[in-house]
């Protein structure tokens, strides 16, 4: 008979060798704590420093201000420059410094004012003057008118006079033109009592050419009229009528 064949037992011969797994590298090292002598460290604390530097710069740049005079009330042509009538505002202006009155500068002494300033307007070097450049003289005449609504302080306005005579004895009235181009600088209204006509002054720079007309007309019996300049003397409003006219 054909002899049996049995495998081997667990115990018998020796095992199959099992393949080792390769062995790993060096460990791997653990994340430390960058030192402040890391180059990247300092690099990354540079660039934040000049950022915060560079936005500072700039925001002080732009928050830079200049005390600057302005006019405190309208200012005429005429008026004297005076601390009293100006006040101090904080403005940017930069290169244009020089065009204004600036607080830290003592203020030109006898001088006045050749162009208007509105209330609230910085104060221009160029409307100051020790006089007016053109010798102008400032003459001051009264008006029984409503003023036109072009006649203001800084315009400039036609003056004519209107002559019936002694009570009116004229058939005609002369009308004609004694000023012409003068400066509106003060514009003074009063009112009589009883309910008179209202009373207009007004103060006005005028050239000498013309002042001898303009004392002849005040002095006489002579209805005086303000007109914008260039415009018709007709076109002044004609007075109210008295109550019971």
């Amino acid at each position: 008979m054909p002899e049996s064949y049995s495998p081997p037992s667990a115990d018998s011969g020796p095992r199959p060798r099992t393949p080792e797994a390769p062995r790993s590298g060096p460990a791997a090292q653990r994340l430390r704590r960058p030192s402040w002598r890391d180059p990247r460290l300092l690099a990354g604390v540079l660039i934040v420093a000049l950022s915060v530097s560079g936005v500072i710069a700039l925001l002080t740049a732009q928050n830079q201000t200049t005390q600057v005079y302005a006019a405190d009330r309208l200012l005429t042509v005429g008026d004297r420059l005076s601390t009293e009538d100006l006040r101090v505002v904080q403005v940017q202006i930069d290169e244009l410094s020089g065009a204004y009155l600036l607080v830290t500068e003592a203020l030109p002494e006898d001088t006045a004012f050749i162009a208007l300033v509105e209330e609230g307007e910085l104060i221009p070097r160029r409307a100051l003057a020790e006089e007016d450049p053109l010798g102008r003289q400032a003459l001051t005449i009264e008006v029984e008118h409503t003023l036109a609504r072009g006649v203001e302080p800084g315009r400039l306005v036609d003056v004519w006079s209107a002559d019936a005579g002694p009570l009116g004895a004229q058939e005609e009235v002369q009308v004609e033109q004694i000023a012409a181009g003068a400066q509106v600088s003060v514009i003074t209204e009063s009112s009589s009592s009883f309910g008179a006509q209202d009373r207009v002054t007004v103060e006005l720079l005028v050239d000498p050419a013309e002042l001898p007309a303009l004392l002849g007309a005040t002095s006489s019996a002579s209805a005086l009229s303000v007109v914008p300049a260039g415009a018709d003397a007709g076109s002044v409003s004609e007075p109210a009528p008295e109550d019971g006219a």
